[in-house]
């Protein structure tokens, strides 16, 4: 144990951990006489300096006036900075007090802080930077947000310092640099601050940052664990659970949230939840696993509250009810998970659950985007592009197209070359358009095989090869692109790229206006007398369906949906599993997520 002299000099230093333990020995009488007024002195300091414990403590004293002045709306405020940070002993206290209590409003709440915040309180500082990151008082600023936790890192709060380096690693209120912002991380994990292992270990998980190594984030929970951390055990069961750098294994992981949770990881309880509704270590139980995951939702568990969405989405564990899973979601989202906030968004722009709005539907994609949510990404980048919800700026397009692309979003990929074949945003280079669209036709891309084809038959953006032309019209006529199917018998028809063959090339022409290609319908009549018929369009599933059979990670994605939700088909669980799990290995960052949560 480390002598009064000892923590006293480390106080000196800003270590906020060592103030807290002398709060506990004067509290205590450990050590030194026993002085209420000393102890809350040293919970104070720590708590400012963003020690959850300590703010729990200064709370209740404040809230029931233990050895301070009752003052239960101030106490209120400390529990909040606790919560904040994930305290679920404060949550669940300011979840019961609410309820026999009025609420104060969500301005007078930023108001407060922001009236706190200082160089004597860098908590209160890091408090306001984290309610502008929630619209929580005032608007979604994220460059503010930015800023705020910036100035709270500068006086040592770990919290704000570890949230400095997720904005820098996801591009919230500042340029992403996915390197930078894993370095960050890895100096707070180096110095033992758990948090930022655990997303330390999430980059590994999905090479942000760093080269991908799922067995390197095994690893770091697994030294989490041995020293003790229930947030190392919940990941290490959800490793075991999810086959994460280590084989799947139902026995380990309910194990591992059982350890979790006995030592009061309210995550512990979620994991168990998924194990009781998934029979995975251990009997099916859907009410009791109903009940934990209620339960751990309670308690502010994000990742809950957006299994219970979608549960009640889907209809299977529970009564499908789409207002409930949209309330669940918006809790979920209201709270910073960047899933639910995409899913929010959606809900809003379809009017599932939540009345149709399409500007809080771009509030809520804004908000998942800054997060770093790939396809939140895309739907702000689309917004942008067409003015939808904002206004229209081909550079805000380009820019949240670009995170998109980073994370091999193909859709956005296809955006982002299109924009260097016009210049929208950026400035033109064709050749640059052309090396992505070639990437993407290699990985399946079907609507990029086009461009590559008609960049060989031209020359633009590469040397003209006739033959490589004729090869990629015909690669995406097999995907059944009209334009494809057309050039591929213009080809055959003149002889460019492959050996005259009015025969295959009528069959190609034919094949196109049977798609609706007006010119091909008008050169397969006047060659042959032939009056096509269009052949009726198949349902977007079967659209997708055959992308996904050809390659194409974000169709591959959309179509385990499908037969996860039973939208144009029947419901099929091991199919969704089979096709999300393709998807995940293709890159599909969304289809990863799942992976990592799946049941």
């Amino acid at each position: 144990m480390e002598t009064l002299e000892d923590l006293i000099s480390e106080t000196e230093a800003g270590v906020v951990q060592s103030c807290f333990e002398l709060g506990q020995r004067y509290a205590l009488g450990k050590g030194v006489e026993a002085d209420e007024s000393a102890a809350f002195g040293w919970y104070i300091r720590a708590a400012k300096g963003g020690h959850p414990g300590a703010q729990f403590v200064v709370g209740h004293a404040i809230a029931y006036g233990l050895g301070v002045p009752a003052d239960p709306a101030e106490g209120c405020m400390w529990m909040f900075r606790a919560a904040i940070q994930g305290n679920a002993e404060a949550y669940g206290w300011l979840s019961d007090y609410y309820q026999s209590h009025e609420t104060p409003s969500d301005g007078a709440v930023f108001g407060y802080f922001a009236n706190e915040a200082g160089p004597e309180d860098p908590d209160a500082r890091f408090v306001v930077g984290k309610l502008r990151e929630l619209a929580v008082g005032t608007e979604f600023d994220p460059a503010a947000a930015f800023i705020d936790y910036s100035a709270a890192a500068e006086s040592g709060h770990l919290e704000a310092k570890r949230m400095k380096a997720k904005c820098i690693l996801e591009g919230m209120g500042t340029n992403r640099d996915r390197v930078e912002g894993a370095s960050a991380l890895q100096e707070l994990a180096n110095i033992g601050y758990a948090p930022a292992a655990i997303d330390l270990g999430q980059c590994y998980e999905y090479g942000y940052g760093v080269e991908r190594d799922r067995k390197k984030a095994f690893a770091i929970y697994r030294e989490l664990a041995d020293y003790g951390s229930a947030e190392g055990m919940y990941q290490l069961g959800r490793c075991y659970m999810d086959e994460i750098g280590v084989k799947a294994d139902g026995p380990m992981a309910y194990a591992w949230y059982c350890a979790a949770a006995g030592r009061g990881s309210i995550s512990g309880i979620y994991g168990l939840a998924r194990c009781h509704i998934g029979a995975v270590g251990t009997e099916k139980n859907k009410e009791l696993g109903l009940k934990l995951l209620e339960e751990a939702a309670s308690f502010g568990k994000t990742e809950a509250m957006v299994m219970l969405g979608q549960l009640n989405a889907r209809g299977k564990q529970v009564k499908k009810n789409t207002q409930l899973s949209a309330i669940w979601f918006k809790k979920a989202a209201d709270m910073g998970d960047g899933y639910a906030q995409l899913v929010t968004g959606d809900n809003y722009s379809n009017g599932s659950g939540l009345k149709k709005d399409g500007k809080m539907a771009m509030r809520y994609y804004l908000m998942s985007a800054s997060h770093g949510n790939d396809v939140a990404c895309y739907n702000v980048g689309n917004a942008y592009a067409l003015g939808r919800g904002v206004a229209r700026s081909d550079e805000q397009a380009f820019i949240w197209l670009s995170r998109a692309a980073e994370d091999n979003y193909m859709r956005a990929q296809f955006s982002i070359a299109e924009a260097f074949a016009r210049g929208r945003g950026v400035q033109k280079n064709i050749r640059r358009s052309f090396e992505i669209h070639k990437r993407l036709a290699e990985n399946g891309f079907a609507k990029s095989m086009y461009h590559v084809a008609y960049g060989y038959m031209e020359g633009e953006g590469v040397a003209k090869d006739p033959v490589a032309a004729y090869s990629w019209f015909v690669k995406g006529a097999e995907h059944d692109d009209p334009v494809c199917l057309y050039y591929a018998g213009y080809c055959c028809e003149n002889g460019f790229g492959t050996e005259k063959d009015m025969d295959k090339a009528l069959d190609w022409y034919r094949r196109a206006a049977q798609m609706g290609h007006i010119m091909s319908r008008e050169i397969v009549e006047r060659l042959t007398g032939e009056k096509i018929a269009i052949v009726e369009k198949e349902s977007p599933f079967q659209t997708y369906l055959k992308s996904a059979e050809k390659g194409d990670a974000d169709a591959m994605f959309i179509v385990g949906r499908c037969y996860q939700d039973g939208v144009g088909t029947e419901k099929d669980p091991a199919k969704a599993a089979e096709w999300i799990a393709k998807a995940a290995e293709k890159g599909n960052a969304a289809a990863k997520r799942i992976v990592a949560q799946k049941q």
